[in-house]
Order: structure tokens, then sequence, then C-alpha cells
């Protein structure tokens, strides 16, 4: 019985650590993206295309596996909303 709940445990603890591996990448392919943006700020309205859940950046794909996004232009802010893998939703304003 022992033996058993350890592989059960073990197994669990696996799968955890997976889970939280992928939502790591996740995160840190979302921190690049909005630095990428961030950069780009001053004409990232026309540089900036979705297309098939991905997110372009002019002609180089800037992200994959983009489940929603869209982006808002106010006259003194930026605002992009966008959500990766069904999994993390993260709204960017960036001043203008």
């Amino acid at each position: 019985i022992i033996i058993t709940y350890t592989f059960v445990y073990t197994k669990n603890l696996y799968q955890i650590q997976l889970y939280n591996q992928e939502t790591a990448i996740l995160k840190i392919d979302l921190n690049s993206t909005k630095i990428i943006i961030e950069k780009n700020l001053p004409n990232i309205s026309t540089l900036l295309k979705y297309k098939d859940s991905t997110l372009f950046l002019e002609d180089n794909i800037l992200l994959k596996n983009v489940t929603t996004f869209n982006k808002i232009k106010l006259s003194n802010m930026f605002i992009i909303e966008i959500t990766l893998e069904d999994k993390i939703s993260q709204t960017w304003k960036f001043a203008l």
C-alpha cells in the first residue's frame, strides 16, 4: 500500500511540476512580448498584427498560441488585452 501511494504521489507531483513549468514559460513569453512592444511603442499600432492565433511584429512572429487579442488606441494611451492558451490573461497600458 505504501509503495502504491508513493507512486501516486510522485506522479501527481510530476504533473504539478509540468504545469508550473508550462505556466512559467508562458509568463516569460508574455513579459518578453511586452518588452518588445514597449521598445517599438511609437509605431506599434501599425507594426502589430494578429492572425490565426499568432501575433506578428511586422512580418515576424512575436508570439504563438494567442487565444484572444485586442488593441485599443486612445489619444494618450495604447491598451492591449491578450490571452495566451486560455491560461494567462493580461491587460497592458502604455502611455504614448
